[in-house]
Formats: structure tokens, sequence, C-alpha cells
């Protein structure tokens, strides 16, 4: 005899009603229409009522059944069932009762479990979990820590998406919900395999109809990846499948093929817009098909037409446009056009990071062509801007490597040799650069720069070993090649650097090399012209260098006195130092200064007078430069350090004394300024105040040379059970150091509590300053 539904149904509530009830809990049955819930289930509201609750769904029959997995059966239904789910006040728990053994298996609810496809959506209900004894604790964790309500996966995605996206589906939420979820879900726990999510979703939107708002979303989060090819194909596709937009969505793709280069795909998305009487009107479209014809033409100007033609609402209402113009303009070196129009998407959209980026890269190039009014300033926000795009950008693990390259260059600009091998070295070796970071070539170049300017060539090496088998690698060699090689080998490394040379930085530092060493040949220049970005004064400089490197220094001068720009001026100042003509060089570095504020023209007179002799205006000069507060924290520890050495080698030691209370207002707890103030009181017969200088800087003893100062204050002063023991630990560490030293800690060992006073003590001996 078959059952009817039913009776199906009474088995299925049945069974749930025996489970719940048989363990103390109050089982409510919904008694109106079924719109989801069939009950609801209170914890142990049959002996204490707890208020606490459980939505529960229940599926009787051999069919649902049918669909078996691995681990249990897989159930599906309506999105309006599963959205009314997820939005329910309540954690839902679905329940699947078999009626010819009664016995139930439930799942909860959630975004989390429920795994969508190209026909719709699915859960799986594991055959582990049977409704008895065994899932009594389970289920009531569930009731008592769950939320009220599920999260909506829409705002549990959005802070693991780029802006650009999280816009996007705020919008397509309210049109399509159930698009918006499943996106939201997709993207954001595939951010960490981007360009597979992305291939997957339009493969399958061939075969599954994939609205075109959401081919737009997902064009946008592939573009925010990096990954230009995938978000063109999307936009297209979106373009396809939206007459009513197509206009939009293929003014985006062809703009998208235009800065990519590809002509003739920008060509075949345009050439059926040409056609359409509509496109005049969409800004996207005008804009795509202006750039195209200027660039066949030439003529940049029918887009500076454009923008005058249109109103300010229309342009600042399309980001993608003002950041394609800026981005132009920047590749052209229109710097104050680009400037304005990223100034523009920052005011209109404030969390662009195109917009944001574009600007600190203006900001930074400012600085380089001389061209900035307050280049500390724009340093300064250039570095705030990068720092927080490349932070936003770490936290939806996209492609962070354009902002983090722009700090790290920026740190070598400065100086800031230190900092910016620190940027560039990996995470698990000590750095600030994660794996993607790391492995950008342009921030292993970089950091391999910083470590040859500290002499370093050693780490150097390590970063050639990170980009082994890379254009990069061969670069990085040519850094760490030891300079006492013979200068033909050194050549032919810079050559083969050349050669491989991929990006616009290891280009012009091949150019550079060649040029110092004379080996630049006559085409050099022309072969890389466009992938160094050269310009008229690039040339003109690497032509100088390359004179003087072969003798005509005359006319290596002559060709940089007329060119009016900083890195010509620093270039001359360089090969007139190392001529020694040092008049004229200092003449130069003053022209420098007044023009154009570049601090390393201070730093060069500070070098050149030290060369020649005239200490006491290399100190007025010295003073100058740490008055400009532009200098990196290693910068004015060097700096510091020369004037504190000459004032101790002309046993100036009231003038020592000043430098280092100067010193240590930069940096109050270095040894070196502490021990430094401290010998200057010994050396004017001031123990008392050197005792207190110590008492409260309390300098660590890293330099066998402050032993003696350490020593005799305390033998002076007093010994205490910890100085006994920082003795023992000294004998220890400087073992291997002057018999003299292991004395004077000998003595504080054998001390008795009090000891008589000690001679004048010598001063520590102090590092010089390396060329900024």
């Amino acid at each position: 005899m078959s059952t009817s539904s039913a009776q199906t149904e009474r088995i299925g509530v049945a069974t749930v009603d025996l489970a719940f009830s048989s363990r103390g809990w109050a089982f409510r049955p919904q008694e109106l229409a079924d719109h989801g819930i069939d009950a609801h289930a209170e914890v142990d509201g049959l002996t204490a009522p707890t208020g606490r609750f459980i939505a529960i769904q229940i599926k009787c029959g051999p069919s649902y059944f049918d669909r078996k997995t691995k681990d249990g059966w897989r159930f599906s239904a309506t999105y309006r069932l599963l959205n009314y789910w997820l939005d329910y006040q309540l954690p839902v728990v679905l329940i699947l009762v078999d009626p010819d053994t009664q016995l139930g298996y439930w799942v909860q609810v959630t975004a989390a479990a429920v795994r969508y496809t190209n026909r719709g959506w699915s859960i799986e209900v594991p055959s582990s979990n049977v409704l008895d004894a065994r899932s009594d604790d389970i289920l009531r964790g569930i009731a008592l820590a769950a939320p009220p309500a599920n999260l909506d996966p829409v705002e549990e995605a959005l802070p693991l998406l780029p802006p650009s996206v999280v816009e996007m589906l705020i919008a397509l939420r309210p049109v399509d919900p159930d698009g918006a979820r499943r996106l939201a879900k997709l993207l954001s726990e595939g951010r960490q395999q981007p360009r597979s999510v992305v291939e997957a979703l339009i493969n399958g939107s061939r075969a599954w109809p994939i609205s075109p708002p959401q081919l737009a979303t997902i064009g946008a989060y592939a573009n925010e990846h990096g990954h230009k090819d995938l978000a063109l194909a999307a936009f297209a596709l979106a373009a396809g499948r939206d007459p009513d937009n197509q206009p939009r969505f293929s003014g985006i793709a062809a703009i998208m093929a235009i800065a990519a280069g590809d002509k003739v795909r920008a060509a075949d998305l345009l050439r059926p817009l040409r056609a359409r009487e509509q496109a005049e009107t969409d800004l996207l479209t005008d804009v795509a098909v202006c750039a195209y014809d200027a660039d066949e033409s030439g003529r940049d100007d029918v887009l500076t037409a454009l923008l005058h033609d249109r109103p300010v609402e229309q342009l600042d209402a399309e980001p993608t446009c003002l950041l394609f113009l800026a981005d132009r303009a920047f590749s052209r070196g229109n710097l104050d056009q680009a400037l304005a129009l990223y100034e523009r998407v920052c005011g209109r959209h404030p969390t662009s990071l195109g917009g944001r980026l574009g600007r600190a890269q203006v900001l930074i190039e400012r600085i380089l062509d001389g061209s900035s009014v307050l280049p500390s300033r724009d340093q300064h926000e250039a570095v705030a801007l990068a720092t927080a795009v490349r932070d936003d950008i770490r936290r939806w693990a996209g492609p962070s490597e354009t902002a983090h390259r722009l700090l790290v260059q920026e740190r070598l600009i400065a100086g800031a040799f230190m900092e910016a091998i620190a940027l560039a070295t990996p995470v698990p070796f000590g750095g600030q650069a994660n794996d993607r970071e790391a492995m950008d070539p342009v921030i292993a170049v970089v950091g391999a720069q910083a470590s040859i300017a500290l002499n370093d060539r050693a780490r150097a090496a390590r970063f050639a070993d990170a980009m082994r088998n890379t254009a990069a690698e061969p670069l990085i060699r040519a850094l760490a090649a030891d300079p006492g090689l013979p200068q033909a080998t050194t050549d032919a490394m810079w050559r083969r650097a050349l050669e491989h040379a991929d990006t616009t930085l290891a280009a012009r530092i091949s150019l550079n090399h060649l040029a110092s060493a004379g080996a630049l040949n006559a085409d050099d220049l022309d072969r890389v012209a466009t992938l160094a970005n050269l310009d008229a004064d690039d040339r003109a400089i690497f032509t100088a260098r390359n004179a003087a490197a072969t003798g005509d220094l005359d006319a290596a001068v002559t060709t940089l006195q007329s060119q009016r720009s900083p890195a010509a001026g620093e270039v001359l100042i360089e090969l007139l130092r190392e001529a020694g003509r040092y008049d004229e060089a200092l003449a130069a570095c003053v022209d420098v200064w007044a023009t154009y504020a570049a601090v390393k023209a201070l730093i060069e007179k500070v070098n050149i007078l030290a060369l020649s002799g005239n200490l006491d205006a290399a100190d007025a000069s010295t003073a100058e430069l740490l008055a400009t507060g532009e200098l990196a924290v290693e910068q004015r520890r060097q700096l510091h350090g020369r004037i504190i050495q000459r004032r101790i080698e002309q046993a100036d030691w009231t003038g020592a004394e000043m430098c280092c209370r100067t010193a240590l207002k930069d940096e109050p707890h270095n040894p070196d300024y502490g021990w430094g103030l401290i010998t200057a009181q010994l050396n004017q017969d001031r123990w008392d105040d050197a005792w207190v200088s110590y008492r409260q800087l309390r300098p660590e003893v890293t330099d066998p040379a402050t032993v003696p100062a350490w020593a005799d204050l305390h033998l002076r002063f007093g010994i205490t059970p910890e100085t006994l023991a920082i003795a023992t630990t000294l004998i220890s560490r400087f073992e291997q150091s002057e018999p003299a030293t292991l004395a004077h800690l000998t003595r504080v060992v054998n001390a008795p509590t009090m000891a008589g006073t000690s001679a004048a003590v010598p001063a520590p001996p102090r590092a010089g300053v390396t060329d900024g």
C-alpha cells in the first residue's frame, strides 16, 4: 500500500517532534501556511525554558535521498527559499527524514555551507548528522551561540573586496540579490586565486545566463587584481548581452584595449559604436573614440577639447574615464594635467585606489624633475598615499606591488637605505614585503641598490638569488659584482643586464653604468628609448656621462650646464667632484640647491667642502642640512657623527657636548650619542654631570671604546651587584678586545664598594659620513 504525501509529511513532523521532545526541547509546529519553516524548537523548553530557538524545515520522503554524495545527500531548492532561510532571524536547520527508518538527518543552513553551481545552489546534508542524542549538544550549541540572524553574505564579503567591486555589488544587490550574493561569496573566497575564479566565471557564463551587471562586476574585480585581459573580456561580454548599455561597456573595454596597446581589439570594439547615433552621448565611448583617433593622428588636442566640452558633473561621475585620461597624461609627461585629473578622482571617489596611487606617483615624479615647490611636503604626502593604498590592497589580497614599489623607491631617493632594504626584504627573512611584493623585479633591484649604497654586496647578492632565472637577475648580479673585476668583465655584465632589461628602472640603471664606464654604444639610447622612457634631458645626461668617462670632461660639463633640471645638475656636481674641480662643483651645488631645493646638492656640498679641507665651512653646511628636516634617519645619524667626530679630533669638548645634545634630540636612545656626551663631560673633569647623564640616559655598552668611561664612572660612584653582573657579561662579550679593555672590566669586578677617581677618558671612535 502506497503512502500519501500527507502521511509522509505527518511521519516527518512526528519523527522530528519525538526527537526533540524526548530530550526536553519544546517543539512548536507552525500552524499557518508553510513558507519555508515548519517548526521552532526551544532549548529545554519543556523543563526550563531558555528563550533560545532554532527554526526547522522538515523534508520527508525517499526522493530527498536520491542525490547521494560521498558523505551524505545533496539538497537544492529555489533561490526564494534560500534567501528566506538566510535572512531568517533564527538559525535554520534543514532536516531530511527517511519515512522507512524514521530517522532524521540535519544540517544548519548558513552562507558558508551553500555551494553555488551554474544551475543554482545546493547544500549537503551529512549522513553523520543523525537527529538523536548524539546531536543534542551540537544543536544546543547552535541555538545558544549562533547570532540571531545570519549576516548578509554581501556585507560579510565587502571588507575582502576592492572598493570598485564593493560599489558595484551594492548597486547590484537591490535589482539582483541572488547574483550579488553569489558573486560576493565566490569573489571573496577566491581572492587568493583571482585569475582562476574569473576564468571559471567567464567560461561558465557561456552556458549559464549570467547578467551583464554581474559580468561588469567580474570585470572590475579582474581589473583591480591586475588581470587586464580578463577584465576586457568580461566587459566585452557584458556589452554583447546588454544592447541598452552596450556603448558604456564597449567604451570601457575599448579604453582597456587602448591602454594595453591593442589597437586591433580597440578598433573592433569601437567599430559598431561609431555607427550608433547615441554613441556620441556616452562619455566613455566618446573618450575611447577620441583616444583611438588621437593615437592614430598623433593629436591629443581632441581629448583636451572633449574635456572642455563635457559638463563637470558628467566627467566626475566616471572614474574609469578620468583615470584613463590621467594615466595617459602621466605617461606623456604632462604632470600638471595628470595631477589635476587624479585629484578630481580622489575628490569625487575618495576610496579610488587608482586615484590615490596615481597622485602619489605624480608627486614623486614632480620631485625628481625639479618642478616641486615644496619637495618635502610632496614626498610626505606621496608616502602617506602609497602606504594607505598598499594596506588597503593587502586587506583583500590584491596586487600591492605597485604601491609597495613606490614606497621602496621613495626611501632610496631619500637616502634611507636601511628602510629601503627592510621594505624590499620578504617577511619570513625579517623584512616587510609579502611574497608578491618581494618577487617584483623593481622592488628587488631597489633593495640591491640600497645594499650597494651601504657597501653590503653580500646582501645585494641575496636579492639576486631570490630573482634567479628572471630578467632582473643579470642586473642585480652586475650591481653586486666585485668592483675589482677587470673593466671588460664589468662592462660585459652591464651589457647583458641591458639586453635582459624589461623595466624602465632596469634599462636606466644599465645605461647609467655603461655610460659611467664610457662603454655606451651609439645606438644604445635609440634601442631602449621607449623602454627606458627617455626624453631629451635623459639623453643629454647619459651622453655627457659617457663623454666624461672617455676623457672629454669639458664637453660633458657644457652639455650638462645647458640642461636645466635637478638630475642634470646632480650629475654635473658628481663629475666635477670626481675630477677634483671643487670650486666649480661647489658653485653647481649652490645653484641646484637654490633652484630646485634638491637636498642631494646640499649633501654634496658638505662632502666637497670636507674633501677640499674646508672643515669649518663643511660643519656650517652640515648644520644647514640638518636644519632642513628632510633627511632620512640614517643620513642624520651620519651627519651628527661627522660633526661630533670633528669636535673630538679638535679636543673641543664643549662643542662635542653641544653637538651630542643636539643629536640626542633626534635619537634619545642612541648609545653613541649618549657616550659621546658623557665622554665630553668627563674630559672637562665634570664627573658629577657625567654620572647624572649616565643615570638618566643609561646608554648600552656596545663598543669596547666606551668601556673605560663606563668602568671609571662606576669605580668612582659605586659598585652594585647589577654593575658586577654587567661587567661579567662585558668580559665575555669583549674577550677578543684589547687587553686594556679587559683590564678596566677586571678592575670593576675586583673593586670594593667605592673607589677613587680616575684620569680623563679617551673618546670613542666615530664613524664618518657616507655620501647620501
